[in-house]
This record gives structure tokens, sequence and C-alpha cells, in this order.
């Protein structure tokens, strides 16, 4: 049985970035969606709700994705320097220095 390589910083970076921004996305349509239904004088349904609350938890799984795994792939630092959201990784690892550009 073959052993999986670990996924590279770039590869993680761009997953956790996807999630968060189409969490975000269906978070915002359903707040619009949401809005035209009260502009009509209509009750917001459950369903909406719901999918805006599963919006959320997509974007903080991302989130706590980012901040558990992604870490420099030569001496473990994280990436997330000052609990900032990253949406390209710096050239060097602010810990050790090394070149973060050409690693998987």
């Amino acid at each position: 049985m073959q052993k999986k390589a670990p996924m590279g910083p770039h590869k993680l970076l761009k997953i956790c970035n996807g999630f968060f921004f189409g969490g975000l996305g269906l978070t915002a349509v359903i707040y619009l969606i949401g809005e035209s239904y009260q502009w009509r004088g209509n009750d917001v349904s459950v369903f909406l709700w719901i999918a805006a609350g599963v919006g959320i938890l997509i974007m903080a799984g991302s989130l706590l994705t980012a901040f558990s795994k992604l870490r420099c792939p030569y001496c473990g630092a994280s990436l997330m320097a000052g609990g900032r959201v990253p949406t390209d990784l710096p050239h060097f690892c602010p810990d050790c220095g090394k070149d973060l550009d050409n690693c998987g």
C-alpha cells in the first residue's frame, strides 16, 4: 500500500479559499433571497435559514482547516501569521525563512 504524500500549502490554500468564498457567496445569495421575501411581505422560510447556516458553517470550516493545517512544510510554523486570512502565501516562511514558492 502506497503512502500518500502530504498536500502542499498552495493546493490547500486554493481549496480553503474556494470553500470560504463559496460559503460566503451562498450566504450572500440566501440573504438577498430572504430580503426579497420580506420586501414582498412574506415570512422567510426555514429552508433559507438552514441554507444560510450551511453557508456560514462552510466558511467556518474552511477557516478552521486553514488555521490548523496551513503550515510550513519545512518547520511546521503556521502560515496564518497574526490570525490573518491569506489570499496568497508569503514567498518565504515567516519562521524559518525557506522558500515556499517551490514546495509541493
